[in-house]
């Protein structure tokens, strides 16, 4: 039998060896550059570390926005077409940009030592994109950060309310995500998609991506009505079916697709003035049917192995437009664009799971005709959220890789003005409290380095949005201006880091202006 005395003196002396490794161990013990082991000490037991959430009250009151989906529409009702079209003309006439504040150094968009004219070319633009009645396009990439249009969609409005047009620019022609709110997308099941980007991404498959990262493929089906099924067998056939040796359409069955708007489609997202489409279609000619509110177009269009834009003016408001295909062998789509004639059009192109390093997939002729043809002006590139979790002491790998994106994208359209977008901050949990990951300003850094060696402007959105330990900040707002994840926006935060930088670009703007 086992005295109690001597139970006790074991368990003391247990005691006396766990008090002396947790004050000889040290706080956290690296294993590899992701994992570490961190231990309990003195100090993180008896001493309370209290961290320091950012204070986000200036920003709240510096860019708060109302929701545009919370206000009075501005537009007339889709039945009043007359009262649009004035609308719409009015809405268009160029206005002095609001932005009449001077703001704190921590907003200001980043210049290249001594070449702060990178952005002078979008800035061009705008100034002459009314007088030359013509339509400038800004394409704003980035990862998971911006997927349904978040962040955009404000930028898009705050930019249309100063320099007209509408519509929501580009879109692909199926909608993976379902996420956005302002268009409705439905389409069959014989489409597929081919991405530059993510986990599906094959490069042996072929690359010519369009200008969204990906391209779309239909399976044809034709139906062979001379031919009764029998049990269990479909009429439906991949066999062909010819007519004096061409394809004979009116033995396929459609392979169709729907847009339309959602209830919270509001102003400029329904003053739709045309559809484009941009294919490529070197495999055999198609017909297209396009219909929208019971008038239905028709056009065969021949093969061609070049890039090609099908416009489709609205003669009404936008309402559902389906749109059929029918072929022996499958186009390529690239995108589908609802824009204006007028103005300026802002496209929303999420690569999820991006660290924005995968342009150099693209094929470069290709790409270069389709900013070319679309007239591309300003591209937006905001990613860095998927590199974040991978812990390393270095990010030189990721500054070489980053600045041979932009050099791509610099050699096939020098005249397009480039902006990169910093890294927002993310948390992670640290004890009781949500702490900066320790590699987000090497990351920032990285990125600055990599937009200033390439000719590019850089905003830091990490500082813009409170700098260290400020997620938690936006987190914990009331409302919530990020998600629970410690990384994503919020629709109300997105609205806010799209006012910090329509603001910032505004306030450069007018300095060029004013030289």
């Amino acid at each position: 039998m086992v005295k109690p005395s001597r139970s006790l003196l074991l368990l003391g002396y247990i005691l006396i060896i766990l008090a002396n490794v947790t004050f000889f161990l040290p706080p956290e013990i690296k294993l590899t550059e992701t994992i570490s082991f961190r231990s309990f000490t003195p100090g993180s037991i008896f001493e309370k570390q209290e961290v320091k959430y950012a204070d986000i009250s200036d920003i709240t009151q510096k860019f708060n926005q109302p929701d545009p989906l919370e206000l009075p529409e501005k537009a007339a009702p889709a039945k009043k077409k007359k009262k649009t079209k004035a609308a719409v003309v009015k809405q268009q006439a160029p206005v002095k940009p609001d932005t009449t504040e001077v703001l704190e150094t921590r907003y200001h968009i980043q210049f290249p030592e001594k070449a702060d004219t990178v952005l002078d070319g979008f800035f061009q633009a705008l100034r002459s994109s009314l007088p030359s009645k013509e339509l400038i396009r800004v394409l704003h990439y980035g990862d998971s950060q911006i997927e349904g249009d978040r962040i955009t969609s404000f930028l898009r409005r705050r930019l249309q309310e100063q320099y007209g047009g509408c519509g929501i620019g580009l879109i692909p022609a199926v909608d993976g995500s379902g996420t956005r709110l302002t268009l409705l997308q439905r389409a069959d099941r014989a489409w597929s998609r081919t991405l530059a980007f993510g986990p599906d991404y094959n490069k042996t498959l072929p690359g010519s991506y369009g200008v969204l990262g990906t391209y779309y493929t239909y399976t044809p089906i034709r139906h062979l009505s001379q031919i009764k099924p029998t049990s269990g067998q479909s009429s439906y056939s991949r066999e062909e079916t010819t007519t004096n040796g061409k394809f004979d359409f009116s033995t396929a069955e459609p392979v169709s697709l729907e847009l339309m708007p959602s209830d919270m489609a509001k102003g400029r997202s329904r003053q739709v003035k045309n559809l484009k489409l941009l294919y490529r279609n070197p495999g055999a000619p198609f017909q297209l049917s396009v219909t929208m509110a019971g008038d239905t177009v028709n056009k065969n269009i021949d093969s061609s192995g070049s890039l090609r834009i099908y416009k489709y003016r609205l003669k009404k408001d936008f309402e559902t437009i389906r749109l059929s295909f029918k072929s022996k062998k499958s186009p390529e789509l690239y995108a589908l664009a609802l824009d204006c004639n007028t103005g300026i059009a802002v496209d929303n192109i999420p690569f999820r799971g991006s660290s924005g390093t995968e342009f150099i997939r693209m094929n470069k002729n290709l790409l270069k005709q389709q900013l070319k043809e679309l007239n591309v002006k300003f591209i937006i590139l905001q990613f860095g959220v998927n590199i974040v979790p991978y812990l390393t002491s270095n990010f030189s790998f990721y500054e070489e890789q980053l600045y041979n994106q932009l050099e791509l994208l610099k050699s096939v359209a020098p005249e397009v003005s480039i902006l990169v977008v910093g890294v927002s901050d993310m948390s992670r949990k640290e004890g009781e409290d949500y702490v900066s990951y320790p590699n987000i300003e090497p990351i920032r850094d990285a990125q600055r380095r990599a937009a200033f060696k390439a000719g590019c402007a850089f905003w830091d959105l990490y500082e813009a949005m409170g700098g260290k330990n400020s997620m938690p900040s936006w987190v914990f707002a009331e409302p919530p201006l990020a998600n629970k994840d410690f990384t994503h926006f919020t629709p109300k935060g997105a609205r806010l880091v799209s006012e910090m930088l329509y603001k910032a670009l505004m306030m450069a703007y007018e300095e060029k202006n004013r030289i």
